[in-house]
């Protein structure tokens, strides 16, 4: 009965207040879960397994994707034969999203470096055959030096709040990861195109736009970039910081909203956003 609801729930949520039966449908089912739950599910063509005891695994399985905002931007943006890179791929709900618009003439690079979220990347991958020569998965972090540095949680069960930047909420200390730069990367793959890239990485997003200074400059791609203004801080900087780079570098900005409605804006005014950030020309 829950995978009946729960296959019900992921048609629901992007409707007028779909949220709102999602929550009642997710409450039904509820647990305290003492340890892993795996669930394997098919979604307008995209296949994933999840952890259900887990904040984002729940949420994509009784949702059909973590948070749908960026989900809207990709399908606008994204055609046959694009590049997609994302950066904190996490367990691959946007880069298997990306390549089922991209198709086989295109190409997604998905960046996630921790051990065990990197294996689910890689399952999710493999659950979808049409999609893997589509899809890369590097288990890199990406910032603005290579190197190595500790990567930090907090207590709980939220899988997608991981960070490199300790805090008296993150002070679990999950592993050492290796960081490389965007510009690096790209300098050994040599893409012959990059259209859209996705940044979240729990206040590493400055870091990351200045390793990627070359790309930026030579593929002048559409970014879409989850800003976080308390992770932000931790990581030693104004989330606005942000903004005043990639301004530098001829962007502008939409907050992007529910069902993906685009709102421009100056100032990063809300502790949380998705900002998309293009350039006119």
């Amino acid at each position: 009965m829950e995978r009946i609801a729960a296959a019900f729930s992921r048609r629901l949520y992007i409707i007028p207040g779909g949220y709102f039966l999602v929550q009642f449908l997710k409450g039904l089912f509820a647990k305290a879960y003492k340890e892993k739950e795996w669930r394997t599910f098919s979604f307008r063509g995209i296949n994933m397994k999840v952890d259900i005891s887990k904040s984002m695994g729940s949420s994509i399985y009784w949702r059909g994707a973590h948070d749908w905002r960026p989900i809207f931007v990709l399908e606008k943006f994204l055609k046959k034969g694009k590049t997609f890179i994302d950066i904190g791929a996490n367990q691959g709900e946007y880069a298997l999203w990306a390549a089922r618009k991209t198709t086989a003439s295109g190409k997604v690079l998905a960046f996630e470096p921790m051990d065990e979220i990197f294996s689910q990347l890689k399952v999710n991958i493999s659950l979808n055959p049409s999609y893997k020569n589509t899809i890369e998965a590097i288990q890199l972090g990406l910032s603005d030096n290579p190197g190595e540095i500790n990567l930090y949680g907090k207590e709980g069960s939220n899988e997608g709040v991981n960070t490199i930047f300790p805090s008296p909420e993150h002070t679990f200390l999950i592993q050492k990861i290796e960081l490389d730069t965007l510009d690096n990367q790209l300098e050994k793959l040599q893409p012959s195109r990059v259209d859209l890239i996705k940044i979240d990485v729990e206040g590493a997003e400055l870091q990351v736009l200045k390793g990627a200074t070359k790309s930026i400059s030579k593929f002048k791609p559409t970014l879409i970039i989850e800003i976080n203004k308390e992770a932000c801080q931790s990581a030693g900087y104004e989330a606005d910081e942000i903004l005043e780079f990639l301004k530098g570098y001829g962007y502008s900005f939409k907050q992007i909203g529910l069902r993906g409605k685009l709102k421009s804006i100056e100032l990063i005014r809300n502790n949380f956003c998705n900002v998309l950030a293009y350039q006119k020309n």
